[in-house]
């Protein structure tokens, strides 16, 4: 499931005396709301509907090794939500479990914390959200190295919220509990078609063209809106001018069909997604690769299917 949302900073103050200190000394008085939310995203394009709003707070840092998650999801639409598809995987249904965070600096994604049931380390909550109403969800990770002043917390459901301040917690956390999974952002598979790899600066986007186009074809099927829609998102919440765009085949047939279908199938990833970008003074650049480029081994058909593929850069 792919959805496009918006993130925004909270202009309220926070109640007085109630601001977070960040680890490093600093304060989140000036972005924090009165609730103690930091940032907030809204929903507008998925297969539950439009209406619904995640909260973030600051990132809380307990008893050195656990970094605790708390956001609230509100229903502000005039439907109910069932929550189930949403933020959770199939193992860990009504929470935030499929929630991640991503260390910037060492270029790493966290895992939610586990317990010793195998279960993730989060609250669960029942599936429907009726209309009006919120729920609260928090999710354990294992903590980034010492002095990190910020993560960027995703969700299945929203942009990213860029810059989530850490601020040091005196609770305590659970004893029976292991440490979620620390994987370099490079070797992170995202569902529905894409992969992404990850820099400080810039994000790579690969759309897999099984799901883009149909066998030997540049147009666009009806599979692939959701994923255009997703990635121009994330352009509009991006600061980059110039967005590249290249098309890639695997190795059958000859480079006389690959090399224009590579670049046939950029230029309507690029006219797809002109169209959806709302921010001014974008300029696309399309290339085609043919097979010349490869990610994986053409002897298999594995390989073949990730190296057909159409990749999306830009700056964050």
């Amino acid at each position: 499931m792919f959805l496009a949302g918006c993130v925004i900073t909270p202009e309220n103050e926070p109640d007085e005396g109630g601001e977070p200190q960040t680890p490093g000394g600093g304060s989140t008085e000036e972005q924090s709301d009165e609730r103690g939310f930091i940032a907030t995203s809204y929903t507008t394009s998925t297969q539950l509907g439009a209406g619904l709003e995640i909260n973030v707070r600051p990132l809380e840092l307990i008893e050195e090794d656990t970094l605790k998650l708390s956001m609230e999801v509100s229903n502000t639409s005039e439907r109910d939500y069932i929550l189930e598809d949403a933020l959770s995987d199939p193992d860990n249904l009504y929470s935030a479990s499929n929630a991640t965070l991503v260390d910037p600096v060492a270029q790493t994604r966290h895992l939610n914390n586990e317990l010793g049931d195998g279960s993730c380390y989060c609250t669960f909550t029942e599936g429907t959200l009726e209309s009006g109403d919120s729920v609260d969800l928090e999710v354990m990770f294992p903590a980034p190295p010492e002095g990190t002043e910020t993560m960027t917390v995703t969700t299945p459901v929203t942009s990213p919220f860029f810059d989530i301040p850490i601020a040091e917690s005196s609770d305590t956390a659970d004893e029976d509990y292991s440490d979620g999974e620390i994987i370099p952002l490079t070797m992170i598979s995202e569902d529905e078609g894409r992969s992404d790899q990850e820099t400080d600066e810039e994000l790579s986007i690969l759309l897999s063209s099984d799901v883009l186009f149909d066998l030997e074809s540049a147009d666009l099927t009806s599979d692939a809106d959701e994923v255009i829609e997703q990635v121009a998102s994330e352009i509009d919440q991006s600061s980059s001018d110039t967005v590249t765009i290249e098309g890639h085949t695997d190795d059958q047939g000859s480079d006389s069909v690959n090399n224009p279908l590579s670049e046939e199938r950029a230029e309507s990833v690029e006219s797809a997604l002109s169209e959806l970008v709302t921010r001014d003074n974008v300029t696309f650049e399309t290339e085609g690769h043919g097979s010349s480029d490869p990610v994986a081994d053409n002897d298999t058909e594995e390989g073949q299917e990730l190296n057909r593929r159409v990749t999306v850069t830009f700056e964050k």
